[in-house]
């Protein structure tokens, strides 16, 4: 009898690493679209608390008339679209602009650079002595610099879409979105009926919770979107550095780009900085450090941390993990996917803790076993 269980329990054992593989190789071949689920399952959970109250009979008990929930989703895209369309027409007209103007006064501004360099090196005899300068190149270095970063910043657009893998994939994203927005609750009950019964209650408030701290990340990205741009507009303003609004923008849209976010917002405000004069070109270069560090070690680790409760640490140490599994897009939706085994780890915990009370402190109704 115990030879034969032993054969079952290896016998499953063995089904299950099988399966285990086979999951693991079909979503290493499919990672890419899993991804796109997964954004098009952010985008839902962030829409569901709006879709659930401007349609639902208990929430707005007063109206006559209700909206489609399909047509509260189209609303929605149609209003996000735009403000993405007048801000990247903002975007862009600012950065041709301000990228023309700084293509066209690349040599004069080097040349005011060098002068700079020059006087400070009378004054400070070690820089003299390096020449630090000439070691980088002289002025056609700092020119070709200049331009170089004037050439980063123009290709900012081009470089969202390579990211974001194209119009096509948007699109396809959206459209999973709003299915799930309108037929997610019968989507879940469907597969629901394949667990036990027993199983179908915590199944469902696990749903719940991923899809609640999926639609919070949203909420903490917007914040950290907002606060970012606004301490970066008005360090900037007072600093002197020109278009500062603009500057302001694009820290704020380069914060949810993981990785590459503060380079490209960054380049900008240090150019910028330097068309004004050296020293507000230096005062700009230590706020881009500065600023970049903070908000990607202090900033989003705190907020991200508390709106879907996780520890600081376990929000950085997912940002890596993503980033060395899938690069940009890893990094882009590794805290909501951290966030989501949390839901898991959290129920897994709690389940636990109640075997043991009930272990160490059996109800009336479960004496406790005979020693």
């Amino acid at each position: 009898m115990n030879e034969l269980v032993l054969a079952r329990g290896l016998y499953r054992g063995a089904l299950f690493a099988i399966a285990l593989v086979v999951v693991v190789v079909i979503g290493v071949q499919l990672k890419w679209v899993l991804v796109q689920l997964f954004a098009a399952a952010i985008v839902a959970a962030a829409m569901e608390p709006i879709v659930a109250r401007l349609t639902h009979a208990e929430r707005t008990p007063s109206w006559r008339w209700r909206p489609a929930p399909a047509a509260v989703v189209v609303l929605i895209y149609a209003c996000v679209g735009l403000v993405i369309l007048v801000l990247g027409v903002i975007l862009l007209r600012g950065v041709l602009s301000q990228g023309a103007l700084l293509a066209q006064r690349a040599p004069e501004y080097a040349v005011k650079v060098q002068d700079w360099y020059a006087s400070l090196a009378r004054s400070w005899g070690l820089l003299e002595e390096l020449d630090i300068y000439d070691m980088l190149g002289g002025t056609s270095a700092l020119t070709d610099w200049i331009l170089g970063a004037a050439r980063q910043v123009l290709n900012v657009a081009g470089l969202l879409l390579a990211i974001f893998g194209g119009a096509l994939n948007v699109v396809f994203v959206l459209f999973i979105a709003l299915y799930l927005t309108v037929d997610g609750r019968s989507m879940r009950d469907y597969l629901l009926v394949f667990l036990p019964a027993n199983r179908r209650e915590r199944a469902r408030r696990i749903i719940a919770n991923i899809s609640g701290r999926l639609g919070q990340w949203v909420i903490g990205q917007f914040i950290v979107c907002v606060v970012v741009g606004i301490g970066a507009g008005l360090v900037l303003a007072l600093l002197g550095v020109p278009a500062a609004s603009l500057l302001a923008l694009i820290w704020a849209i380069c914060v949810v780009i993981p990785g590459i976010g503060p380079f490209l917002s960054a380049a900008p405000t240090i150019v910028l900085g330097f068309v004004v004069s050296p020293t507000i070109g230096v005062l700009a270069t230590i706020f881009a450090v500065v600023w970049s560090q903070l908000e990607n070690n202090v900033l989003i680790p705190r907020v991200m941390g508390h709106t879907v409760k996780l520890n600081p640490v376990v929000v950085l140490v997912a940002v890596l993990v993503g980033a060395e599994l899938l690069g940009v897009a890893g990094a882009l939706f590794a805290i909501p996917m951290a966030a989501a085994l949390a839901v898991v780890v959290d129920e897994l915990h709690h389940e636990r803790l109640l075997d043991e009370q009930k272990r160490v402190d059996p109800s009336p109704s479960e004496p406790a076993a005979a020693s």
